[in-house]
């Protein structure tokens, strides 16, 4: 059966930023098996989004897609920097540490600092399906590193030691009040819905 506009399952549609605690954010992302026009599109997308909220990286997760797949803009400005795409990443040899104050744009408001091995490799592929290996340190390590995190299903809360963590806990918490009231007044979808199309779109690109 051949992909076209009309198969609902292989339309992704209009992309916006999502906040903790959408439960995108909280599942694994799963290794896309087909690049097709709609994910192509969706990048572009990623980069209007990530540029408009003023970030330098975007996980797909942070977009309710669930795959894996991240951009990168160390520069965070269109025209300036390098735009990186990095599909079905894995991260290897991490080397030192290193603790930076760390925000994300699906947490707006909270910044805390997140201890992070200072070096790692990143082996992934491009949008064009040509192979990645890259071996990164300073900020740009710190940013793919967030952005894997997201692919885990993971934040940067995940990784504060117990103090700040526990302050962590009550941003959280406002959070996903702020959520279920959008939920509870019809602004944003059911879990069950959001949950059955997260699960549409996985096994439309996404092996069994």
């Amino acid at each position: 059966m051949s992909d076209s506009p009309q198969n609902p399952a292989s339309v992704i549609g209009p992309l916006a930023l999502v906040e903790y605690p959408h439960p995108a954010l909280l599942r694994p992302a799963k290794p896309l098996v087909r690049i097709d026009d709609e994910v192509c599109n969706a990048v572009g997308q990623m980069f209007d989004i990530m540029y408009e909220a003023e970030g330098i990286g975007l996980a797909a997760n942070q977009v309710a897609l669930p795959y894996r797949l991240f951009i990168v803009n160390t520069a965070g400005r269109r025209g300036d920097g390098e735009e990186l795409v990095f599909i079905n990443p894995m991260l290897s040899r991490p080397r030192g540490t290193a603790v930076q104050e760390e925000g994300c744009l699906s947490l707006p408001g909270l910044r805390m600092d997140v201890r992070r091995p200072e070096k790692i490799v990143v082996d992934a592929w491009s949008l064009d399906g040509q192979p990645i290996r890259l071996d990164l340190d300073g900020l740009l390590s710190r940013v793919v590193q967030h952005e894997f995190d997201h692919l885990e299903g993971k934040l940067f809360t995940d990784r504060l030691p117990e103090a700040a963590a526990i302050e962590a806990r009550r941003a959280l918490e406002t959070f996903r009040e702020v959520f279920m009231g959008q939920q509870s007044r019809g602004e944003l979808p059911a879990h069950e819905e959001i949950v059955a199309r997260l699960d549409q779109l996985q096994a439309d690109r996404c092996p069994a």
